[in-house]
């Protein structure tokens, strides 16, 4: 919350909303006056592709804050399954086929 506050300022919804838990809350204000600040960069995301089913894809995100914006970039484990998945997709190009989802 306190890199959404820093990146929109004040009268941001976050701002706001940071504002009136630091009015009733005791336990907000102390976590709050620790300055934690706290972004994911990256985590596992999971995907259901129509033509190759299941694939479970790394998840890096990008950010500019001074920009506003942040790019998210997806990669399978190379060797693992979602990464064999991936490299069939250039094969199946506009084909249709049925995956199995489960």
């Amino acid at each position: 919350m306190r890199a959404a506050v820093t990146r929109d300022g004040p009268g941001s919804p976050a701002a706001d909303l940071a504002d009136i838990l630091l009015r009733t809350s005791d336990e907000f204000a102390r976590l709050w006056e620790r300055h934690e600040v706290g972004l994911r960069w990256s985590e596992t995301k999971r995907f259901v592709h129509p033509q190759v089913g299941q694939l479970d894809l790394y998840c890096r995100l990008l950010l500019e804050p001074d920009q506003g914006q942040s790019l998210l970039i997806f990669t399978a484990t190379p060797g693992t399954e979602s990464h064999e998945k991936l490299d069939l997709l250039p094969v199946l190009g506009t084909d249709r086929f049925t995956a199995d989802t489960e």
